[in-house]
């Protein structure tokens, strides 16, 4: 009876304490939600301003204009109560699912689950000591810095809660399949790979038929597939008319070939990009698989590929951008550190050739990645191989010559002779460096403090976060292989257009961070073992001290009141990454795996164009889905643009109108970057609706206004959203 009474109020006392844990945890994020819903700055880099304001008045807060500006005032009583409530009855589903699953007491879990999962809400607290401290200091540039952070920051605490849940809901994670390194792709990575691509390619469908796919970095691609079948050559007249090659080598998307005989549409060459990008979950299922020694663990990290946001920009970027063939290189790259990590070398060149064929900044990756290679065999002295090793040695300095001279011939040579002797277009990203590639060099080299300045500024900074931690920071864990990254990396920071990762700029970075997340995993949870081993021993160092002072037993005279004893559980040594691992270090990969994923999903709560992003949803947002995925009037009034317009003419045209005129006889850029009509185009097309529209009224247009004898209008059949010109014979 003693020991019922006992154990019963030990389970009263450990619930207790874990309601403490999940109620002062409610409290900390009722506190944290109120401080940046007051700071309009904080909450715009959460949701939109109209959310932002119909939030405030759910919670009963009021927005006040002080000085023309803009804050909030939101009390802490209801806000308060309703996190609680919604913390206590989390607390107690989440519960009610571990004791099921795991098949333990209710207690042991609303215990476990209390403790271990809203302790990650005290990242709340330090985020919010750490701003308050660095705005008493005064310190502008690190302030900056952890308030553009803060989605990142609430992405990994969200993570780090699921994951608890997730963990503590376990079943068994070894099994008979789960040490294996073949077998084929799981039906869950095969399904959601599925979803990834029905979901983006119908995004990109819509924004199609919607008339919001821009020409310049899109259609302008599938431009050179007809041209070239037409006998017009690789090029697009929205570059002067001039071959493409003078711009990028970009040519992958000519496979497309075969099909677009069939099929001669842009929307062909969107299908193919989100069908390929989709592939790239199976070399990452691979890879993760060889160093995590699961399937299961491996799965989640492919599900994490399919989820990282950084990768989905380059399917639709933040302009609505929707094909580059750049995008290739992703599933490539990835193929080809698969096939390395397989010793298949021969394959590797092959993926490395083709990774070449979608843009040259491919080669910025393999120049390291060779080095890495060479280092990597330096640091094995075994005999037995040695020979083996100075080859695949050689092979690697061989990459990094090659990437090295590769990326000066296209830059230096290739690119300027298609161009006439111009410099490369792209040059002018890094005008404050200059305004061609010798110039820029020699700058950065001559003023290495400003260099310096722009890698670790905070633009910088965000930038790498907005790589790594959607991944739950595992890169940083296989600094070898994330070093990879660092040249191309470095390059990026140095232009305010190309140090972001919601464009396509970053596109070579992606297979190399999610590369080094995979080989990361086993490399975190080596070191968890490790600190468990080290506590363990100091336990049994503590326990060996207390038994030598303890009483000799013959001298030892009994009270008749004895305590049970408690047996130490025995650790084991951590095993080789690549052998048989026990259930404790399969555990703690499966954990890291489950984190992975989960911090790929939490980031694109806010991140993310696709239906997991608030945005996508949010009708005060820029990216609301009405607005982008849903034909309107203007998409509708526009076939009877077509109409006006055969298809042997020449034609000069805006953005987004531009790229459903990709088939006539030359089809010419009309914007601020050409705001020459050709002396050979037969008609202007004006959509005075697009995003960018500047022209509203035919009066507007300056070859119709300075030269009514020459244009003219023809009749309006659209209702004022389309200008048509032609030139009178």
């Amino acid at each position: 009876m003693p020991s019922s009474t006992n154990s019963r109020r030990s389970s009263l006392l450990s619930i207790a304490s874990a309601a403490a844990f999940v109620l002062a945890g409610a409290g900390v994020v009722a506190f944290h939600v109120q401080s940046v819903l007051q700071d309009p700055l904080l909450a715009r880099g959460i949701m939109s301003r109209g959310l932002w304001r119909q939030v405030v008045g759910a919670c009963g807060g009021q927005i006040i204009t002080p000085f023309g500006g803009e804050s909030a005032e939101v009390p802490i009583g209801a806000l308060l109560i309703a996190i609680e409530a919604l913390a206590l009855a989390n607390w107690m589903v989440g519960a009610a699912w571990i004791s099921r699953r795991h098949a333990v007491p209710f207690a042991s879990a609303l215990s476990a689950w209390g403790r271990w999962g809203w302790a990650w809400w005290v990242a709340c607290v330090v985020w919010d000591v750490l701003d308050l401290v660095l705005s008493l200091t005064g310190t502008a540039a690190p302030q900056v810095l952890l308030r553009g952070v803060l989605p990142f920051w609430q992405a990994c605490a969200l993570a780090g809660w699921l994951t608890t849940l997730v963990v503590l809901g376990r079943r068994s994670v070894v099994s008979a399949d789960e040490t294996a390194n073949g077998g084929r792709v799981p039906a869950k990575v095969r399904w959601a790979m599925a979803l990834y691509f029905v979901c983006f390619a119908t995004m990109n469908w819509m924004l199609y038929k919607a008339l919001l796919v821009p020409h310049g970095d899109s259609a302008m691609y599938e431009e050179h597939i007809w041209n070239l079948l037409h006998g017009k050559g690789f090029r697009s007249y929205l570059d002067q008319g001039r071959l493409f090659l003078g711009e990028h080598i970009q040519v992958i998307h000519l496979a497309v070939i075969p099909l677009y005989v069939l099929w001669p549409s842009h929307l062909l060459l969107e299908l193919c990009q989100s069908a390929w990008l989709a592939a790239g979950a199976v070399p990452v299922f691979r890879v993760a698989q060889r160093h995590s020694l699961s399937s299961r663990a491996a799965a989640l990290v492919a599900l994490a590929y399919l989820l990282y946001f950084p990768m989905q920009y380059l399917d639709i970027a933040v302009t609505y951008k929707t094909f580059r063939p750049n995008s290739f290189e992703i599933p490539f790259l990835l193929f080809a550190l698969h096939a390395l990590e397989n010793g298949r070398y021969r394959r590797l060149l092959v993926w490395l050739g083709l990774a070449l064929l979608c843009q040259e900044d491919a080669a910025m990756v393999i120049a390291p990645l060779g080095a890495w290679i060479a280092v990597r065999q330096a640091r094995f002295t075994g005999v037995a191989d040695r020979v083996a090793r100075r080859r695949v040695a050689a092979l690697g300095c061989g990459l990094a010559a090659f990437g090295t001279v590769y990326v000066l011939l296209v830059v230096k040579v290739v690119l300027p002779w298609f161009r006439g002797g111009e410099p490369v277009h792209f040059a002018q990203y890094f005008d404050e460096f200059g305004s061609d590639p010798g110039g820029i060099a020699g700058n950065v080299l001559s003023h290495p403090g400003r260099v310096l300045a722009k890698l670790c500024g905070v633009p910088s900074w965000l930038f790498a976060l907005g790589l790594i931690a959607p991944l739950g920071l595992l890169p940083l864990f296989s600094p070898g292989r994330l070093a990879v990254a660092a040249p191309l990396f470095g390059v990026l920071c140095l232009s305010n257009i190309t140090n972001s990762p919601l464009h396509h700029f970053h596109s070579p970075l992606v297979p190399v961070v999610v590369w080094a997340a995979a080989a990361g995993i086993p490399n975190l949870a080596a070191l968890v073992r490790r600190w468990v081993v080290w506590r363990a021993r100091n336990r049994d160092d503590d326990e060996g001290e207390l038994a030598r002072r303890r009483i000799p037993h013959e001298k030892f005279i009994s009270s008749g009141k004895n305590l049970s004893g408690v047996q130490p559980v025995p650790v084991g040594l951590i095993p080789a990454t690549r052998a048989p691992c026990d259930e404790k270090t399969a555990l703690v990969r499966h954990a890291l795996s489950v984190w992975c994923l989960a911090c790929s999903l939490c980031s694109g709560l806010v991140m993310s164009l696709s239906p997991l992003g608030i945005g996508f949803w949010d009708p005060y947002s820029s990216h609301f889905w009405k607005d982008h995925y849903f034909p309107g009037e203007r998409a509708r009034k526009f076939p009877a643009v077509l109409a006006l317009v055969p298809q042997e003419s020449r034609v000069a045209s805006t953005d987004y109108v531009h790229t459903r005129l990709t088939h006539h006889a030359r089809s010419y850029d009309y914007s601020a970057y050409r705001p020459d009509v050709p002396g050979d185009a037969d008609f202007i097309v004006i959509d005075t609706q697009h995003p960018y529209s500047r022209i509203k009224r035919p009066e507007e247009v300056k070859e119709y206004r300075d030269h009514p004898e020459v244009w003219e209008l023809l009749d309006d059949r659209t209702d004022g959203y389309f200008i048509v010109l032609r030139r009178r014979k």
